[in-house]
């Protein structure tokens, strides 16, 4: 499937994100990056979670691991 082409909005929004995140220090972007992270596993988690009500919390740590350990990107 071919790239799906971006509009100048997201390309102009995609560009303030990339200076602010350029405008941070090293240690403010680690820190926003391992934020961003336990949003996702967060996320990630209740997803499963509702798609397997029964599953222990145990059993979802696990899914959420290997989900995130397997995942592929591109």
């Amino acid at each position: 499937m071919p790239p799906v082409a971006e509009s100048d909005h997201e390309r102009a929004a995609h560009a303030h994100q990339v200076a602010i995140f350029r405008a941070m220090a090293p240690q403010q972007r680690l820190q926003q990056a391992l934020r961003m992270n336990r949003m996702m596993r967060t996320a990630l988690a209740a997803g499963i979670s509702d798609r397997h009500p029964k599953w222990s919390e145990q059993q979802v740590k696990r899914a959420v691991a290997e989900r995130v350990l397997y995942a592929r990107t591109g």
